[in-house]
């Protein structure tokens, strides 16, 4: 299904909890700001199910931190009960994930994001030494891509960039710095780190350079190590949008950057009332 823009819609993005154990200063919550409600598991699924029926094939479960959920491995045995989706991912901040991990992959998870953001820093909460654990167990489990999310932050982790590459080297992970996105809760002007010269840095050393079908994302491989850039303020970011995403209070929600147009789940009618709210957030580069 198409949105307005001619963007196909093959991503959802499913919120399944606003709750965390931790408080990470820069965190956007998927850009929901509803009242702690949750979609009980049958609500989810039933979602999850009516987005597979227009087409959409990849699901991305999210949070808050959505292992909190005592029912997340039963959400996920749902989800690929289903037997549509050729993609089921999960983010996470791993700290829960080395107890859930074989039990998530038995119930049909592929894959996994896991939030770290720094080596070795007493200001980011997500730091190596409290995510390895689940790390390794997702490994063990053949949970594959495991995706490590650096927010690249100024004079916080922004001088720990090489050192994360050559971690998620060794992991045989694939590293995203993403660029701090804007919300309510930070100073985006004091920890801002724009990844425009760390990027040609990465792309002079790539041995190889690989287009990426989700949102237009270049994926460069140097010396073993993978490496993503994510720009979420830039016009590709939202040229390239193939996502729709739905509220952990069960609403479905056409843009991350926007809650004016937030349109109610009441049966299956509701997705392209929403598609058809779907328009580009960010309209020029930069």
């Amino acid at each position: 299904m198409h949105d307005p823009f001619g963007r196909n819609i093959t991503h959802l993005r499913i919120s399944v909890t606003q709750r965390c154990n931790l408080n990470c200063f820069y965190c956007h919550r998927e850009g929901e700001s509803n009242s702690g409600a949750e979609m009980t598991r049958e609500q989810i699924i039933d979602i999850a199910c009516a987005m597979a029926d227009i087409g959409i094939d990849h699901v991305k479960i999210t949070g808050g931190e959505p292992l909190l959920r005592s029912d997340i491995v039963e959400i996920v045995r749902g989800i690929s009960q289903i037997g549509k989706f050729k993609d089921i991912s999960l983010t996470t901040n791993g700290i829960l994930m080395e107890e859930l991990a074989m039990p998530l992959k038995e119930a049909g998870l592929m894959r996994l994001n896991i939030g770290c953001d720094s080596i070795s820093s007493s200001i980011v909460p997500k730091q190596m030494d409290r995510v390895l654990p689940g790390i390794i167990a997702a490994t063990h489990a053949k949970l594959s891509p495991i995706k490590l999310n650096m927010v690249v932050l100024k004079n916080i982790n922004s001088d720990e960039i090489w050192d994360m590459v050559e971690f998620a080297k060794t992991y045989n992970l694939v590293l995203q710095l993403i660029e701090l996105i804007p919300n309510d809760s930070v100073d985006f002007g004091k920890y801002y780190f724009p990844l425009t010269d760390i990027k040609k840095d990465i792309r002079d050393k790539a041995d190889k350079i690989v287009a990426r079908e989700l949102q237009g994302r270049t994926q460069f491989h140097l010396d073993g190590a993978i490496v993503e850039i994510v720009e979420p303020t830039h016009k590709s970011f939202c040229a390239n949008c193939n996502k729709i995403r739905v509220t952990s209070d069960g609403k479905i929600k056409p843009c991350l950057m926007r809650n004016d147009n937030l349109v109610n789940f009441d049966g299956a009618d509701a997705i392209p009332r929403a598609i058809a709210e779907r328009s580009p957030y960010y309209d020029k580069d930069g």
